[in-house]
């Protein structure tokens, strides 16, 4: 047959079926009254003819099946058949569909809106131009404890200059800078990067330019790039910026370029680079220069074509290598560079929550469709009459089974539809519960690879939900059940359904116990003292640059004033706040004059006024704090952490001692410093974790810019805002303050990420427990309605209510025993994945095991209340008449 009519054929079977049925009818009717007419013509009675005729013409019914199989488009009418009918089945059980429907939604919704996070930060690649061939490079000082270290100009201009399969490098520092002149002084997060920088990346401007090799002659601070929020609020949108000059530190600069809405940074978050820089402007051209101990750049570098990661490591380690022979500064220790990929180390330190959130909804997504499953069962024992008569009638295996898919493909449709709708609010909830610490997961979006992910999850389960009443379907033997109750046949498919009750209390049990153990690691680290107190501390930054002592004039004068203000009990600066996000700042130090420099141990510096220990409540363990009278006129102090003190001068006292200190970043300890006092290790960059070795240097001997001011308040710290801003004005009006924040905001930060964990790991299992609790009852009612006899008959031989009611919880006694003892070796492996994520608690914590089991315990119980109040009110009179 030519392609057209087969074409026309098809529509016809499709949009036709049912006039050609009937014209079908009308030929067959026909057919049968010319036989009867003829044989009532040869003498035989209309009754008789007719049946005569119609037994010559076969089983009519088998004669349109014959038909209708040669007709083009026969499969697809009759599974728009199916369609229709499954449809209408739906629609007639509302309270089945709407369970269903909704309980796929929960598990669907919430599996796409964490998985939408999990491939905008883990899977979807850097929105850079080929990503792929972007790395990072650190450099490994783990000898000095800082096995993550960021390199010095030298250094960058030798990897440029001796690496072969690295196309280039490219270097960042964050810092602040100042816009003045047109409107309020204003302060900006900017970073100075290498000309190449943008280049490397891949990322172009969207107005005007980036940075070009020739802007280094002009600058910097010759030259600046805005970003597109600064672009909006600071200029007006202006199409015309690019050229225009204006103040940058007082300094004349040239806006060359604004960057796209949507560019971000998307550095190591340990690299101190934040995501959200408001401008850029070269580094300083003399940074070849720079001595090689002067280490804070962060370095990234492009792989040229087909360079696969390893041999770049292996490159980038060579260049490590050569250049500790070459020069001696390295001394004994050498050089070590490590080389990832941009990627994966952008995200390291935010993988391990993400996977383990995702797991845990993947188990609430199979929970979930575990339940559906139990009420497809249900249903298909419901169904056990009707599907006896549509065997009798013809219908074969083949016929039942496409049925039960098209009907749970479409009930899984509709569950998905629904689950993405879930999806789209509850990624809004997910964002609007996660911290400002946890900005990234701002990227994720509902979008095509999301969309697919989740239509090829539903499909999976469809199938699988399709498949899982066929137990019900195929053991129906006809005679048997066209006579027989149906609610006593239900057997075969009672025990599957309590099988998939008692996987689903094992899942359970594994989040239950995987979200205990996060909340006792959440609140094993909330009891870890940091060795500071942030608790009515209002904190902000200010920049005095550029002369160093108009900066300490000035930082004299706010701090008298600021102690001044009413409501205030104490102001002083420092340099880096607890958990702050600017980059750290530490070097060697020696105890023992000429000593190998370059196997010296490191330490973070930070510098601090007068009063700042005492404001923040770091406790002085020996000998003194800070003066005014430490300044630039006296000899060289510090003041050192207990760790340093005892690893240095294990068993002696530290005050008075002399410490070598690279206070002006050569990489170099020369300055030599009196100990004045220890105070108590301050865990100031890791809630969990001592880092390093702690140096504090008197601001007025070692001035740091821009530093941080503390303001200790009386009642509520927001309240003397307004009053730190005139004190800062009657100061120095052109200064901006920025960063301004509750001290407890940085704590919190620190915390964010095992804090979302812990709250979504609670919620997935309180969901769990709900959906498990669920199951248990559907599981119990049936199994009490299929006793119902049994209830009365033992009610009409005197059984008591509470021998009625063991009945009914035995039931529930089982599911929970076997659920229970296989979700406790489940959750066993589970804290194994988990312990990365675990503090101050083991992953078989006997705590936390022995807290779920009462928990499930509690729901099951809850879950057998409804069921035993209808078994233990059961008419015995009643129950024999159903009979």
């Amino acid at each position: 047959m030519p392609l057209l009519p087969k074409i026309a054929s098809f529509w016809r079977t499709l949009a036709q079926g049912r006039r050609l049925d009937a014209d079908l009818d009308d030929e067959l009717r026909g057919f049968v009254d010319e036989l009867a007419a003829r044989k009532v013509a040869a003498g035989m009675a209309p009754a008789d003819a007719r049946r005569a005729a119609a037994m010559e013409a076969g089983g009519l019914e088998r004669l349109k099946e014959d038909v209708r199989d040669v007709r083009l488009g026969r499969l697809a009418d009759e599974l728009l058949r199916d369609v229709s009918y499954a449809w209408r089945m739906l629609r007639k059980a509302p309270g089945f569909t709407a369970a269903a429907v909704l309980t796929l939604a929960l598990g669907v919704g919430a599996t796409t809106a964490i998985f939408s996070v999990v491939h905008a930060l883990l899977i979807a690649p850097l929105p850079y131009a080929d990503p792929a061939r972007l790395v990072f490079v650190w450099a490994d000082q783990a000898a000095e404890g800082y096995p993550r270290a960021p390199l010095s100009g030298p250094e960058l201009v030798d990897l440029d200059a001796r690496s072969s399969l690295v196309d280039g490098f490219g270097a960042i520092w964050a810092t602040t800078a100042a816009l003045t002149g047109d409107t309020e002084p204003e302060q900006l997060r900017i970073g100075l990067v290498s000309w190449d920088f943008f280049s490397l990346l891949g990322a172009n401007a969207a107005l005007g330019r980036t940075f070009v090799a020739s802007d280094e002659v002009n600058g910097p601070p010759g030259s600046i790039l805005l970003s597109d929020a600064v672009w909006q609020r600071r200029y007006g949108s202006d199409p015309d910026i690019a050229g225009k000059r204006i103040l940058v530190n007082g300094r004349p600069t040239t806006v060359i370029g604004v960057m796209p809405r949507e560019f971000r940074l998307l550095l190591p978050q340990d690299a101190a680079v934040p995501d959200d820089l408001e401008a850029w402007q070269l580094l300083d051209r003399a940074l070849p220069a720079f001595p090689r101990g002067q280490r804070f750049l962060r370095v990234i570098g492009r792989m040229r074509p087909g360079v696969p990661l390893d041999d770049a490591q292996l490159d980038v380690a060579r260049v490590g290598e050569e250049i500790s022979k070459v020069y001696t500064h390295y001394g004994a220790a050498g050089r070590k560079f490590e080389t990832v990929s941009l990627h994966a180390d952008s995200v390291r330190e935010i993988r391990g929550a993400l996977l383990a959130i995702f797991g845990g909804v993947s188990v609430l997504l199979v929970i979930a469709c575990v339940n559906v499953a139990s009420l497809l069962i249900a249903r298909a024992a419901a169904r056990t009459r009707e599907t006896a008569v549509r065997a009798a009638l013809g219908a074969g295996n083949a016929r039942l089974l496409r049925q039960h898919l098209v009907e749970g493909l479409l009930l899984t449709a509709v569950g998905a539809v629904a689950g993405l709708a879930v999806a789209h609010w509850g990624l809004e909830a997910l964002l609007a519960l996660a911290p400002p610490a946890l900005s990234r997961l701002s990227a994720a979006r509902v979008n095509v690879p999301v969309v697919a992910f989740t239509l090829a999850v539903v499909f999976a389960w469809g199938v699988l939900l399709s498949l899982a009443p066929l137990s019900e379907v195929w053991r129906v033997r006809l005679a048997h059940a066209i006579r027989a109750d149906a609610a006593r046949s239900g057997g075969a498919g009672h025990g599957l359904r309590t099988l998939l009750i008692s996987s689903q209390i094992a899942l359970s049990v594994i989040l239950v116990i995987g979200a205990l153990l996060l909340v006792r690691t959440f609140l094993n680290v909330q009891r870890i003292d940091p060795g500071f107190n942030a608790e009515g501390i209002f904190s902000f930054r200010i920049n005095t640059r550029p002369a160093k002592d108009y900066g300490l004039a000035v930082h004299r004068q706010l701090q008298g004033a600021l102690s001044a203000v009413p409501g205030v009990a104490g102001a002083a600066s420092i340099s880096h706040t607890p958990y702050d996000h600017v980059p750290n700042w530490g070097g060697p130090y020696l105890a023992v004059a000429g000593a190998d420099p370059s196997i010296a141990p490191q330490a973070d510096y930070r510098s601090l006024s007068p009063g700042a220990l005492e404001l923040l409540g770091i406790r002085l363990i020996a000998g003194r704090s800070f003066t005014e009278d430490d300044d630039t006129t006296t000899d060289p102090v510090v003041i050192v952490d207990e760790r340093l003190a005892a690893r240095t001068w294990p068993n002696e006292s530290a005050i008075g001692k002399r410490l070598g200190v690279d206070t002006f970043v050569t990489g170099k300890p020369a300055i030599w410093a009196t100990v004045i006092g220890v105070v108590r290790h301050v865990r100031h960059r890791n809630p969990v974790a001592e880092v390093r070795e702690q140096i504090f240097f008197p601001q007025r001997q070692v001035f740091r810019n821009p530093s941080v001011y503390i303001v200790k308040a009386t009642g509520d710290p927001s309240a003397i805002v307004p009053s730190i801003r005139g004190a800062l004005k009657a100061v120095d009006p052109s200064l901006p303050i920025y960063d301004a924040r509750p001290l407890s905001v940085y704590v919190e930060d620190a915390n964010a990420t095992r804090a979302f964990t812990m709250q979504l790991a609670v919620i997935f299992a309180g969901v769990a427990l709900t959906l498990a609790s669920v199951g248990i009852y559907g599981v119990v009612a049936y199994s009490a309605l299929l006793r119902h006899r049994e209830f009365g008959v033992r009610r009409a031989l005197g059984a008591r209510t509470i021998e009625v009611a063991m009945l009914v919880a035995r039931d529930a006694a089982v599911l929970l025993t076997r659920g229970v003892a296989a979700g406790l070796a489940g959750a066993a492996l589970t804290g194994w994945f988990l312990r990365g994520l675990l503090y101050g608690v083991s992953p078989r914590d006997l705590t936390a095991y022995a807290t779920a089991i009462p928990v499930l315990l509690a729901a099951g119980l809850v879950a057998c209340v409804l069921p035993t109040r209808r078994a233990v009110a059961a008419n015995p009179v009643e129950a024999l008449r159903s009979e």
